[in-house]
């Protein structure tokens, strides 16, 4: 019996040391947000989703880091949300979507800013691990704590740490 305990701790240590972490760079993206007056509770989608190559092999975790940069200094925080399906059926602004948070929509992370122009930005979950398997998501921004007349935000160099193995 303690034979078994000791060959399945062995076993179960050595599947732990198969996983390994890859780094993916991500193109940048801006957000170029108009006036919105009223939109709590409602997200703000590029049209266009975030493609690349997927990776090679299929991630079991994902992690987004980089840099959140706003074009006026600010005092607030603002969050981030991963979607898979097409967010079309939403309201067109143009060169984005409105969309009310609901089931496809996944939070991810947040970007503090602390009378600055930029802060830090980490983003995980279900949503962005699966969308960065398939090469294809979209990233949206929490419209809530925007400023009133609008602004243009640009993640800067994300890097995607994709955990992969058994």
């Amino acid at each position: 019996m303690r034979s078994l305990l000791t060959l399945s701790l062995i076993g179960l240590l050595l599947l732990a040391a198969c996983s390994y972490t890859i780094t993916v760079d991500l193109p940048s993206q801006t957000f170029q947000v108009p006036p919105l007056p009223n939109t709590q509770g409602m997200i703000l989608y590029k049209k266009d989703p975030l493609s690349f190559s997927p990776p090679p092999v299929a991630p079991k975790s994902v992690v987004i880091l980089g840099t959140l940069e706003a074009n006026q200094p600010l005092s607030t925080t603002l969050g981030f949300y991963v979607r898979l399906k097409d967010p079309s059926a939403c309201q067109d602004l143009g060169q984005a979507y409105l969309c009310p948070i609901g089931a496809d929509d996944e939070r991810a992370g947040e970007a503090r800013f602390e009378e600055s122009a930029s802060a830090p930005l980490t983003l995980g979950g279900r949503n962005l691990t699966q969308g960065v398997a398939q090469g294809r998501f979209w990233l949206g921004l929490e419209v809530q704590g925007l400023p009133s007349q609008g602004g243009v935000f640009t993640l800067k160099d994300p890097k995607a740490m994709l955990t992969v193995g058994f």
